[in-house]
């Protein structure tokens, strides 16, 4: 055999033993409802794993994760690696991995998983839910310096943070929280203000941090012809009042 076919041979070797055998790879959560974040959780060797290699595809419900490791004369640091899939429908998928995008590379590890749809309580009418997620940062380009961070978990529960300024300039931040969906596209909360020891102090004391409400928010989301990705925001806090239209900060 030559040198050359020798090397090729070990570089082979190399790249499959890098890539984790079936029972180190898995998916989580093991058993995700519908729209929750579904990720490909890997254990990896730190120095033969390389993100920027990592491409992930998609046809007829198989996942194709493509990862080309590098070749290391050592072994590096134990890694754990997170490779995100999607928020997905019910329904079974596979996940197929491979070590280079050659069309004749065996699969390395494959993965069957179910995507089961969330338990709700058989009442009638049913509990009023939305039918997309609105997370996102959420700002009025009018009015820069303020704005509203929403996040909806994949139970649609909300729980948003709103970072102002008060009447002398100074940043403010309130929690938008406790709240529930009044329609498909509407959500109220009650609005929190939180205070409590400086982060820089020697000991956190717990004993200072105080939460009152101090008044209610609501969104609505309702689209309209022209209208599309603005929101309407409405809020009392305090003696002060208003409505504001805002829609998400892209990035």
């Amino acid at each position: 055999m030559s040198t050359r076919s020798v090397a090729l041979a070990l570089a082979a070797a190399g790249a499959l033993s890098a890539l984790p055998a079936a029972s180190e790879t898995r998916v989580v959560p093991a058993e995700p409802y519908a729209f929750e974040p579904v990720n490909l959780r890997m254990d990896v060797d730190s120095c033969a794993f390389a993100p920027e290699t990592v491409s992930v595809s998609s046809s007829s419900g198989v996942f194709r994760v493509i990862h080309r490791p590098n070749q290391c004369l050592l072994p590096g640091e134990p890694r754990v690696a997170d490779i995100l899939l999607g928020s997905l429908p019910a329904g079974t998928y596979e996940v197929q991995v491979f070590p280079t995008a050659d069309a004749f590379t065996p699969i390395v590890t494959g993965i069957r998983f179910t995507v089961r749809e969330r338990p709700e309580i058989a009442v009638f009418p049913r509990p009023t839910r939305p039918l997309t997620d609105y997370s996102g940062m959420w700002y009025r380009p009018a009015e820069s310096g303020w704005g509203l961070s929403f996040h909806q978990s994949s139970t649609r529960a909300v729980f948003a943070a709103w970072y102002v300024y008060d009447a002398a300039d100074n940043p403010t931040w309130y929690t938008i929280e406790s709240g529930q969906w009044t329609s498909a596209t509407q959500w109220s909360g009650t609005v929190y203000r939180t205070s409590g020891p400086p982060l820089f102090a020697p000991v956190f004391d717990l004993v200072h941090v105080t939460r009152q409400p101090v008044g209610q928010a609501s969104l609505d989301f309702t689209q309209r012809p022209g209208e599309e990705g603005w929101a309407t925001f409405t809020y009392t806090v305090g003696g002060s009042q208003g409505t504001k239209r805002i829609t998400r900060h892209l990035f």
